[in-house]
Formats: C-alpha cells, sequence, structure tokens
C-alpha cells in the first residue's frame, strides 16, 4: 500500500501539468524548502510542519476568464491509492495553513480509488478528488482558495 501510494506521488508530481494543466497554466511543483523560507514568519511552527508534510504543492495560473482579480492558485494534495477521509482532512487542513499564510490555496486529494466515506468528506469540505487521473467537484474548491472569512 504505502509503496504504491508513493509511486503514484511521484506519477503526479513528474506528470503535474498533464494531470492540472485543463484546469491552470504554467503548473509547476512547488520546491518546500524555498516555501518554507518563505512561510516561516506567518505561520506557527506545528502549522507550518504539518504543511511542509504534504505529499504535494503545486502553483499555477487561472486561465484569463476564470478570475480576473487573482491568476495564480496553489494546489495542495495528498496522494494515497486508495483515498480515505483522512486524506481529504489532511489535504483541507494543509491547504487551510497556506491560506492562513494569504496564498489562495485549494485542496486536493488524489489517487487510483476513492472510498464513499472520503467522497462525502471532499464534498464537506470543498475538497477535489483526483481519481485516477478524473477530477471530481474542482469548482467548489477553487472557491474554497479564495474564501475570507
Amino acid at each position: 500500500g504505502e509503496l504504491r501510494g508513493w509511486t503514484l506521488e511521484q506519477r503526479y508530481r513528474t506528470h503535474a501539468p498533464a494531470y492540472f494543466g485543463r484546469f491552470l497554466r504554467r503548473v509547476e511543483v512547488v520546491e518546500i524548502g524555498a516555501l518554507a523560507e518563505d512561510l516561516r514568519d506567518r505561520l506557527g511552527a506545528v502549522e507550518l510542519e504539518d504543511l511542509l508534510l504534504a505529499d504535494l504543492i503545486l502553483v499555477g495560473r487561472l486561465p484569463e476568464r476564470a478570475r480576473a482579480e487573482q491568476e495564480e492558485v496553489w494546489v495542495v494534495i495528498e496522494v494515497s491509492a486508495t483515498v480515505d477521509p483522512e486524506d481529504v482532512e489532511r489535504a483541507a487542513r494543509r491547504a487551510g495553513h497556506l491560506r492562513q499564510a494569504g496564498y489562495p490555496a485549494m485542496a486536493v486529494a488524489a489517487g487510483r480509488r476513492v472510498s464513499a466515506e472520503a467522497q462525502e468528506a471532499g464534498v464537506q469540505a470543498a475538497v477535489a478528488l483526483m481519481i485516477d487521473g478524473r477530477v471530481e467537484r474542482w469548482e467548489p474548491a477553487l472557491e474554497q482558495a479564495f474564501y475570507r472569512p
């Protein structure tokens, strides 16, 4: 299970522009060390450590027509062979840390399969699901990236 998840994580990392290119332009994998330096003064130690444990963080530009006032979005991704509610919760929590630091960030849980409980958790938490390359609920997750309570 763990090796399959790691292999899948590497696939998403290597092929991020292919997986996310229909939603974002100029998709880049974020170098976690540089991000840590930027966030050190914006987040508490516990939140920063949690965020840095994310499986994958991407940044990309929204297509012009999608949202005029904000062109960049950050995507926090948790990858697992079978997505469960804990993966959804981790993605939501870690994207929340980035939003707390002032970044427009959305959450994605990705895997080959998804449990029914994870489907429901994704709806409740506005987390997009990427199941075997097919994306569900991108728009609600994207809206969450720009939500300011």
